[in-house]
């Protein structure tokens, strides 16, 4: 309304200038001669009301410095002012929003850093120098990864592997705290970066950990005097019946007591030791396959295996533990299956160049909601049936760090009705091409 209002004045002005014109060119008996002389007069005090505005401008547009003007000039003016009032307001207003995100981010119990896409340090916040040793003021424009410089740290910053979403290292500031780091990638080409302390969670899962090693350990002697003198006693014909079949299954009891013990034991081993590479060697597992399968079908030979195994395909591992891979895996398929089931085994090199192991049943199957939680320790999807199966709900704990220890991938696919089917993949670098007659080479 005001813009209508301002035009309007200013027809009425042009207007009444050319209506002044015109009287002048009728006095002078030069109409358009009249009228060229109001219209520069006109065009005169329009060029110096926008040479104050203009000077306004460039002196930062105070108000109390705002020339006095009018008509179209005039509002433009106020239009200028209006627009850079509301630029401040909604200023104002953005810093006071950034000041609170900036006080609540430092405010975080956890070192918070964020990056740009070169992972230099943008910011952080007071956490951060207490568990990374980074001062945001400081060390802006440093690179993350030459700061915080732990082997692990600076792998998992420069590989950007995406399913590692979580590492565990020392702190650089602190070495009696360990930390757990997590990046997140947000906004444009930002990098934010937590640091948070799980030194108790650490301390609480080494104690339970040297716990179990050593009640296992100590049960271990006892458990075999134990069975020592229930395999003397279930071969004594002379007792009865009834007492024999008791001790029978007492026997039975004892022996998945110690299994589970010396399964305990690998675990304990697995988690608390690196691979020793010295003892690594080339392995033909093809051959440890077709062994695994000839023992088992000895003992149940109402399952039917198919081996399908390449004999040049070799990899370099620990023995004992690809082996423990192997028996662990056909005996989960032959205890978790009904009595006739088919059981393929697949021994294969991908088109990427690794070596895959693929142990496949048409049993029952497994329910969606267990795939996650089956490789947990003493997790079983159906405990009766594991109980009587004799199984310790230990042994894909077992080849899952044994496996995570030879750098592999494990998967797991089961559909109701079709059976299941185990994955487990070794990276090309681990893969040995044997040929005929000749040593291993890499």
């Amino acid at each position: 309304m005001a813009v209508n209002s301002q035009w309007s004045g200013e027809k009425t002005r042009f207007l009444v200038i050319t209506a002044f014109g015109l009287v002048i060119g009728w006095v002078i008996d030069r109409l358009w001669l009249g009228l060229a002389i109001t219209f520069m007069l006109y065009s005169g005090w329009l060029l110096h009301q926008a040479y104050l505005v203009e000077q306004w401008l460039q002196k930062g547009a105070r108000r109390s410095t705002a020339p006095d003007t009018d008509g179209i000039i005039g509002h433009i003016e106020q239009l200028i002012f209006r627009r850079k009032q509301s630029d401040k307001d909604r200023k104002a207003r953005l810093k006071k929003i950034v000041g609170w995100y900036n006080r609540s981010a430092a405010a975080l119990p956890d070192g918070t850093v964020v990056t740009d896409d070169n992972y230099e340090i943008v910011w952080a916040n007071d956490a951060a120098l207490a568990y990374l040793g980074i001062r945001g003021s400081r060390d802006s424009g440093q690179r993350i990864d030459n700061l915080v410089r732990n082997p692990a740290f600076q792998k998992y910053v420069q590989t950007n592997d995406k399913e590692v979403q979580e590492i565990e290292i020392k702190s650089p500031a602190n070495r009696n705290m360990t930390l757990a780091i997590r990046r997140v990638a947000y906004a444009e080409n930002l990098f934010l970066f937590s640091a948070r302390d799980i030194s108790q969670r650490v301390q609480l899962r080494e104690t339970r950990t040297a716990f179990i090693a050593n009640a296992s350990h100590e049960l271990k002697t006892p458990l075999t005097v134990v069975n020592g003198y229930l395999e003397i006693l279930a071969d004594n014909d002379s007792l009865p019946d009834v007492v024999k079949e008791q001790v029978l299954l007492a026997e039975k009891h004892a022996k998945r007591m110690s299994d589970i013990v010396v399964d305990l034991l690998t675990l304990s081993r697995l988690e608390n030791r690196e691979l020793d590479t010295k003892k690594m060697q080339h392995l033909d597992v093809a051959t440890l396959l077709q062994s695994t399968v000839t023992d088992l079908t000895k003992t149940n030979s109402t399952h039917k295996f198919a081996i399908s195994a390449d004999p040049t395909l070799w990899i370099t591992g620990s023995q004992t533990e690809i082996q423990s891979v192997c028996t662990n895996l056909c005996q989960n398929a032959l205890q978790h299956t009904p009595e006739g089931t088919n059981i393929s085994v697949s021994w294969e090199k991908t088109a990427d160049g690794s070596a895959q192991l693929i142990i496949k049943d048409d049993g029952p199957g497994i329910n969606h909601q267990h795939l996650i939680h089956i490789t947990e320790r003493f997790y079983r999807v159906d405990n009766d049936h594991s109980r009587q199966s004799g199984g310790t709900g230990l042994g894909l704990s077992i080849v899952k760090h044994i496996v995570q220890r030879h750098h592999g991938q494990m998967d797991i696919h089961s559909t109701l009705g079709s059976g299941t089917r185990f994955t487990i993949r070794f990276p090309a670098e681990h893969v040995v091409l044997r040929q005929a007659h000749s040593q291993p080479a890499a």
